[in-house]
């Protein structure tokens, strides 16, 4: 794995934005570790875009599914194939231990042919301690030239956390 960048929420940020991905790498991994919204019981989101800018119409789709630590038989969904971003978890706690941490892939360079897809799993610590997570896969629904990767909060800024986007390489 390749670190293409790295961002840090030290004080609060609209989004952490990473740029850079390009045709060099074919599948790329995005990591969110200890990111805290600064109002609590916000949704995650992600965004892509190119070098016009990160895409905010409504022109991602989705599907995330979720169950709670707090019982075996919990389970809830969510999707939409008209959004503003890929919507990956509701909720998100900003107390003191709370906050949301992801592993995602997109199986394509940044110049590829298909639309970008995105796949992978979240957990959450949300409002009351509640812990939940899941499986996320969505997409941005028309090819872009991707060459950038955003994360934010629904409402209010990301308190603290680091967005991180490796290149992986097939060699």
């Amino acid at each position: 794995w390749k670190l293409i960048g790295t961002e840090e929420a030290t004080s609060a940020v609209a989004s952490l934005t990473i740029t850079g991905l390009s045709s060099t790498y074919d599948t790329y991994a995005i990591v969110g570790s200890d990111l805290v919204p600064a109002t609590d019981g916000q949704a995650a989101w992600l965004r892509v875009g190119d070098s016009g800018g990160v895409d905010s119409g409504t022109d991602y789709a989705y599907h995330r599914s979720t169950l709670t630590g707090a019982s075996a038989s919990s389970f809830a969904g969510s999707d939409s194939t008209g959004d503003s971003a890929i919507k990956f978890s509701g909720g998100v706690g900003s107390a003191a231990g709370e906050g949301v941490h992801f592993t995602f892939f997109i199986n394509r360079p940044g110049d590829g042919t298909t639309q970008p897809l995105l796949q992978g799993t979240y957990i959450i610590n949300g409002q009351s301690t509640t812990f939940a997570g899941g499986t996320v896969f969505g997409q941005r629904t028309a090819v872009i030239t991707l060459d950038r990767i955003q994360f934010l909060f629904g409402s209010g800024d990301v308190a603290s956390g680091r967005l991180s986007v490796f290149g992986i390489a097939h060699t």
